[in-house]
């Protein structure tokens, strides 16, 4: 039990530190001196910046990883960041992200011939398939075929992952936007909504700012190393609690200069903390999963432009987060957190340690 808490307690100062240090060579490389302009010659840097503020808890994590269970341990680590960690759901959610792959600029990339006839998309390659696969079927079966192939198209088939990872989509877009719709209702004076469709938002919260943004390189680090050790100690409810704590504090650099702002922040980091540890036990500890949430949760905040600090629907928004993560404590238990046992990460023996 020391070990895993030492274990963590190590993550967490590797996590912070490697953080303080990118943050510092960012700066400085962007601004040699306080107050000076950006450096032209480093302007090519910036749009590599957030991945090095980002790194922290990644590269921390990876650390500690190899260093306690050699690289099996990080091979195991790297395996449930695969979408297949979350079931045959996956599956559904590539195809949901379909209409974001232009065909035209894949051809360019791959130096391929652009297409012709027409067809703009990938998207409308998948639906002429889908087309001509179903009245195939009906040549071939009949309605009884029909009725067949519609069967195996039930969600539940894909296991136990779909509803959660349904839920890490759709439930920050809907604590984020319904506050707004509500209020808009009701007379009041709302923040615009930035709704560029159903597919942007998607890939925005699987890939922007999921799988190549935030979402992986501090998912790697906080839901990959600290909860299953954390949890091999304490309750998930308690390790959700003590990393969202430390997670909230992690982001200090965003609100350097409006404290007031950490102290909205921090308590609404331990509540996300938990959700985000209902989903991770859901899934028998997948990152895919816990990786996409928070994606959404960040792709849904970008819909909404121009809110103050007290806004009615950021206040609505938390309340709405603090009943869900207190719904789920209720229903699942502060022990698990799922009906699922909580993950736990097995500790090397003594000759490892």
């Amino acid at each position: 039990m020391r070990r895993s808490w030492s274990a963590v307690l190590w993550f967490f100062v590797f996590a912070y530190a490697i953080s303080v240090v990118g943050m510092c060579v960012n700066f400085y490389a962007l601004r040699p001196l306080p107050g000076a302009p950006i450096n032209s010659q480093t302007m090519p840097w910036l749009p590599y910046a957030p991945y090095v503020l980002w790194a922290g808890p990644c590269l921390a994590s990876l650390l500690m990883t190899l260093f306690l269970y050699g690289l099996p341990g990080v091979r195991r680590l790297v395996s449930v960041l695969g979408p297949w960690s979350v079931g045959g759901a996956w599956l559904v959610l590539a195809v949901c992200l379909l209409p974001q792959l232009d065909i035209e600029g894949l051809a360019s990339l791959l130096g391929l011939q652009q297409p012709v006839g027409g067809v703009a998309s990938i998207a409308d390659l998948v639906v002429l398939a889908i087309l001509v696969g179903v009245l195939m079927v009906l040549c071939l079966h009949g309605v009884a075929g029909i009725r067949r192939l519609t069967s195996k198209l039930r969600p539940w088939l894909l296991g136990q992952g779909w509803p959660v990872l349904a839920v890490c989509l759709l439930l920050p877009l809907g604590v984020e936007v319904l506050p707004v719709k509500i209020l808009a209702a009701l007379g009041f004076a709302v923040p615009s909504l930035h709704w560029e469709g159903w597919s942007y938002y998607l890939y925005d919260a699987v890939i922007g700012a999921g799988m190549i943004g935030p979402g992986l390189f501090e998912e790697i680090g906080w839901r990959g190393f600290a909860l299953p050790h954390l949890q091999r100690r304490y309750s998930a409810l308690v390790s959700s609690l003590i990393l969202g704590l430390v997670w909230s504090f992690w982001h200090f650099p965003n609100f350097f200069f409006t404290p007031t702002k950490l102290a909205i922040f921090v308590p609404m980091g331990m509540v996300l903390s938990v959700i985000y540890t209902w989903a991770y036990n859901s899934t028998g500890g997948s990152l895919f999963a816990v990786v996409v949430l928070h994606g959404a949760t960040i792709a849904s905040g970008k819909l909404v432009a121009g809110r103050a600090l007290f806004d009615p629907t950021g206040v609505i928004t938390g309340l709405l987060c603090l009943v869900i993560a207190v719904w789920l404590v209720w229903r699942y238990g502060a022990a698990k957190l799922s009906w699922r046992d909580r993950v736990v990460v097995e500790m090397p023996d003594q000759r490892r340690a």
